[in-house]
């Protein structure tokens, strides 16, 4: 049996009152008495992620970029200057905030170039490859935070992921993480190698130092044993912006539910990948729960919010390919390199 190509206009028959009650007629008169229509395919399905609008993610990123400049420019304590010690109640200092900023502009400026260098970096990672691939995507939403000692919270792009297959999604899915690193890590090294090795003044935070940080300072300080922490003191405007690149990406790997790591793991493993994620979660919130880190309800949030488990993609029987499979194997990784048990101590 012949069936209709999809692909090509189809031809509808449509028969006068007349015709469709008097008795069948010879082949001439029939063709003489129909109209052919001709019946366009229908197009195709539009999202409202079809094409990307400008302005909303303009303004975000407009608001991200002051937040982060505030909070560096603030000595990566904002709060200090809302919730000044000795005071019960909060309290604005006009005169100290304008004072502080004016006198760290530079430190500022340093900090909000390389932290949204590495942020905007990541994400137009993710968007460039949905755009080679024609996914539907909205641009990069960043998300200002400014009473948070970073600025930001990070930044998203929405994705209509059932027009996307296993590979493509795998590609989507690491591109953010392998861009972000690529500017975080000269960053890191930079921060890593200018570090004021002078006796440390303990402030509101100490940074704890994951693995591949600690690898840093270790070969740009020959002879001089790595630190667990870095103490408020000794903080540069490059450290805590790729120590920030660092921690994103190692969050984002995560393999949990449409976090990049999610991405990954689903498409390496499919279903299963669900209870790895489970299995995984328990422990590291069992950890942070021993360590008495607050990191724990981190975890939950992003529990809460992103879930466990990734939904279907469009064709899951798409084939990896074996150098997919090895980078995929050995991106796994990257969240035991850029994140350290508590990532960060609040006093």
């Amino acid at each position: 049996m012949d069936l209709p190509n999809p692909n090509e206009p189809q031809t509808a028959i449509e028969l006068s009152e007349d015709n469709a009650q008097t008795p069948p007629m010879d082949r001439e008169t029939l063709n003489s008495s129909q109209k052919l229509v001709p019946v366009e395919p229908p197009a195709p399905a539009k999202t409202s992620l079809s094409k990307p609008k400008i302005w909303k993610p303009l303004i975000w990123l407009l608001l991200t970029l002051l937040s982060v400049f505030f909070v560096a420019a603030l000595n990566f304590m904002p709060l200090y200057y809302w919730l000044p010690p000795g005071f019960g109640e909060t309290q604005f200092d006009e005169i100290g905030v304008r004072a502080t900023i004016l006198k760290n502009l530079d430190q500022g400026i340093t900090y909000m170039l390389c932290s949204m260098g590495i942020l905007l970096l990541h994400e137009f990672g993710h968007y460039i490859v949905t755009r080679i691939y024609r996914i539907p995507s909205t641009l990069p939403y960043c998300i200002p935070c400014p009473i948070s000692p970073v600025g930001t919270f990070g930044a998203v792009i929405l994705m209509d992921g059932r027009q996307a297959d296993r590979r493509q999604i795998f590609d989507v899915g690491l591109a953010g993480p392998i861009a972000g690193l690529v500017l975080a890590i000269p960053i890191m090294w930079h921060g890593v190698s200018t570090l004021d090795l002078s006796e440390p003044a303990y402030g509101p935070f100490e940074i704890e130092l994951p693995i591949l940080v600690k690898l840093m300072f270790e070969w740009s300080h020959p002879g001089v044993e790595s630190p667990d922490m870095v103490v408020f003191s000794q903080l540069t405007p490059t450290f805590v912006a790729g120590w920030f690149g660092l921690v994103v990406t190692g969050l984002n790997m995560a393999p949990m539910g449409q976090l990049d790591g999610g991405h990954v793991t689903y498409c390496l493993f499919g279903k299963a990948a669900h209870w790895i994620a489970r299995v995984l979660m328990v422990l590291v919130i069992a950890y942070q729960v021993y360590m008495e880190s607050m990191m724990f309800i981190l975890m939950i949030i992003m529990i809460m919010a992103m879930g466990l488990e990734h939904p279907p993609t469009r064709d899951d029987s798409a084939k990896l390919g074996p150098v997919r499979w090895v980078i995929g194997i050995v991106s796994l990784i990257i969240p035991f390199l850029c994140l350290a048990p508590t990532i960060i101590n609040v006093r």
